[in-house]
This record gives structure tokens, C-alpha cells and sequence, in this order.
């Protein structure tokens, strides 16, 4: 879907260039037929290419009919590229899975004289934490959270615990999935939002802080690590 986005940007670039306000290319409505799983997908990236700045109109506009359908709103120039990115993507429909779960740990880090061994339950980020340790030096890994959370592709949930908040929108593309993601810490105010892409097996550290210094020069950091659950991509903790 990322090749296609750049694709439809390349298709339309010349279009907006040649439309001008008054000439024979009025605003048109359009209604394309795509590929079962893929119109909230295409809805996104036509969306996101016809936006141009702000206090600026968009180039069209888009949105999915109550049959599944993309419509498109924009100038007859404009929707021969909308028709060009539908025309490659049923040629080679992704393959989607209609669940998307990612896997969240929270991890308090300590130096230490020695590297830390494995912890019951971190099978799957031990490269990570192993990383971490190579590039950080001896760790000593505390107060473990991890929280599941999943969602349909292409929509947003959240879970909440005691200290805790997550919100993920998630979409799954031939290439692996592209989360948007919010964690608020409850109990330690602090806030990470970011946009990263996940692929299989691969853990992701998202964020590395230091809410609470030690008193006597021992520091702590808090790691925020991610990554698709492992049914998904056929492996298994």
C-alpha cells in the first residue's frame, strides 16, 4: 500500500498541475469497485494524498459507501489517477488479516555489574532486551507490564488498566502493519504518542525515558516495546 500511495502522488502531481479553476475539468463523483478487505485501506491513502496544506481545500475528497464501494469526489483528471491506484491494487490485493493484535511491554531498566538473564515471561522481546543491554550496558530488568490489545485492521481500540492507558489504530498491509499509537502512564504522568511500522517477528522499542532518577547516582529508564503478535506471522512465543 506504501507503493501505491507513491504511485497515486505520481499520478496526480500532473493532473493538479494541468487543472486550473475555470476550465473544463469540473468536480466529478465516482464510485470504484476494490477488492474485498481493501477499501478502508484505499479510503486512507486517497484521503491522505488529495490533503495540501492547511486553510488549503483538498485536491477531492473520499469516502466508503454503506456497500463497500470507494467514493470519490474530485476533477475527471484527478479520478483517472483514483482509478490507475484501484486498477494496481486488484491486480495484486494484499494479503490482510482481519485481526490485528499487538503485543505491548512496559520495562524499568537498572544498570547493573552483570547482564541481566531471561525473565519468566519475556520470551518474546529477549533480543530486545538483549539489544538494549549490548548498546546500554548491564541491565537489570524490573517491573514488567504488558498489555494485548487487538483490533480489526483499519480500526481503533483501547484498553485501560489502574496505571495504564493504550490506544491503537492499526492497518495490515503486504508489508507488515502501520500502527498509530497512544500510551498514557496513569500513576507517573507521561505520554508517548507515535506512528511506527511493525514487521513479523520483529520487537520494536518505541520510546526510552527516565521518569524517576535515583538518589544516589543509580538511574532507572523506562522502555516502551511493541511488536505483532506472534500467531499472526506463524510463529509462537
Amino acid at each position: 500500500m506504501r507503493a501505491l500511495h507513491a504511485l497515486l502522488i505520481a499520478l496526480l502531481i500532473p493532473a493538479c498541475q494541468k487543472a486550473a479553476p475555470g476550465d473544463a475539468n469540473p468536480l466529478e463523483l465516482r464510485t470504484y469497485d476494490v477488492p474485498k478487505g481493501t477499501v478502508r485501506g484505499l479510503e486512507t491513502v486517497v484521503k491522505d494524498v488529495f490533503w495540501v496544506a492547511d486553510k488549503t481545500p483538498p485536491l477531492g475528497r473520499a469516502t466508503v459507501t454503506p456497500d463497500g464501494r470507494l467514493a470519490v469526489v474530485a476533477p475527471a483528471n484527478v479520478q483517472a489517477g483514483v482509478q490507475t491506484l484501484i486498477d494496481n491494487v486488484s491486480k495484486n490485493p494484499p494479503l490482510l488479516e482481519p485481526t490485528i493484535e499487538l503485543h505491548y511491554w512496559l520495562v524499568v531498566a537498572h544498570p547493573a555489574a552483570a547482564p541481566s538473564p531471561p525473565l519468566p515471561g519475556t520470551r518474546e522481546i529477549e533480543p530486545a532486551l538483549a539489544e538494549i543491554q549490548r548498546s546500554t550496558g548491564p541491565q537489570t530488568f524490573t517491573g514488567i507490564q504488558r498489555v494485548d490489545l487487538a483490533t480489526l485492521s483499519d480500526e481503533s481500540g483501547r484498553v485501560e488498566g489502574s496505571n495504564l492507558k493504550i490506544e491503537q489504530h492499526a492497518v495490515q498491509t503486504s508489508d507488515g502493519v502501520y500502527a498509530n499509537i497512544h500510551i498514557d502512564l496513569v500513576k507517573n504522568p507521561g505520554r508517548l504518542d507515535t506512528k511506527v511500522h511493525l514487521k513479523p517477528d520483529q520487537v520494536v522499542v518505541l520510546a526510552a525515558t527516565s521518569p524517576q532518577p535515583g538518589d544516589a547516582g543509580e538511574s532507572e529508564t523506562l522502555y516502551y516495546l511493541v511488536r505483532v503478535a506472534p500467531h499472526l506471522d506463524g510463529r509462537q512465543p
